[in-house]
């Protein structure tokens, strides 16, 4: 009985660390792939970025390289406006003698001057253009260069830490199965704790006149002396060797604290090793008899400790 008392006190405790490790280990995997899956949320959405503002490089460029090639078309043309205008001043002969030729080659050679200086001036305003551009796909070049390697270790980051969600997702998986073999074995467990905490504590009685007591075969007679008739006289009760648990009502003794009397007007006798003492009835005489309608067992600890079967006979 003591071991029982033992297993009952601790096998709830045993289950307890068991539990609260599962727990917070199950809690700590999910809070890791949480974090986890918001670290892979937000470098995702830092490469759909970076891949964006490439794209938007790649258009600025092709921009920059469609304004070169037109700057390039462009002095191909100031090119041949120079050669035509080559080919016009060397047609431009005057002799001394003539005034009006001298006249019209210096409105030539004005015009020539003008639309020189005017193709100049376009040119500078192109050279200007394209040094930016120039200056512009360099930078560009450096800033995809840049944005490649960035891309590049995202993309080494991203396949890590898919990994290791991927690998803690097993972990979590794995404790979840931990945790439900755990609530299974503790059910068990605590299916078999109840099973000996009723077994510890349950509890017989029987109450009934001396003839019933006798035939039930739940008490016997021992003592007394013989007669003139050769009969014994005298004979006390003692509870039987062997009892039979059906010729007794079952009760809990957490919970069964009276037991009802069949004759609230006979006196009856505990013939079980049970203290008196500890109970409480309508009338107790001094030999230990009592009468009433039920006993009241006042500590069930002690006055079942002696014996878990009970027996109350009618005098």
């Amino acid at each position: 009985m003591a071991i029982l008392r033992f297993h009952r006190r601790v096998l709830p405790l045993a289950l307890l660390p068991l539990a609260v490790l599962g727990g917070c280990k199950d809690k700590a995997a999910i809070a890791r792939a949480d974090s986890l899956a918001a670290q892979l949320a937000a470098t995702s959405a830092a490469r759909d970025s970076l891949q964006q503002a490439l794209t938007g490089a790649s258009a600025d460029r092709d921009r920059a390289l469609a304004e070169v090639v037109d700057a390039s078309k462009f002095a191909d043309a100031v090119d041949a406006e120079l050669r035509q205008v080559r080919g016009l001043s060397s047609k431009v002969a005057v002799t001394r003698s003539d005034e009006s030729g001298k006249a019209g080659a210096s409105a030539a050679r004005n015009d020539l001057l003008d639309r020189l200086k005017q193709l100049r001036q376009r040119l500078a305003a192109r050279q200007s253009q394209v040094r930016a551009l120039l200056d512009t796909l360099t930078a560009m070049r450096a800033d995809s260069s840049a944005a490649a390697a960035l891309l590049a270790d995202l993309s080494t980051r991203l396949e890590a830490r898919d990994r290791e969600i991927a690998e803690f997702q097993s972990q979590l998986q794995q404790l979840r199965a931990e945790n439900a073999q755990l609530a299974t074995d503790k059910a068990v467990l605590t299916d078999t704790v109840k099973a000996m905490d009723t077994r510890e504590n349950r509890v017989f009685y029987v109450v009934g006149t001396r003839r019933q007591l006798l035939a039930d075969g739940v008490v016997a007679e021992e003592g007394g002396s013989r007669g003139l008739l050769i009969v014994k006289l005298g004979k006390s009760l003692v509870p039987a060797r062997s009892l039979d648990e059906a010729k007794f009502t079952r009760a809990d003794r957490r919970e069964v604290l009276t037991i009802p009397l069949p004759r609230a007007d006979r006196p009856y006798r505990i013939v079980s090793r049970h203290d008196v003492g500890l109970i409480t009835v309508e009338k107790l005489e001094k030999d230990g008899s009592f009468r009433g309608a039920s006993i009241r067992i006042t500590d069930p600890a002690k006055f079942w400790a002696p014996s878990r079967y009970l027996i109350i006979a009618e005098k």
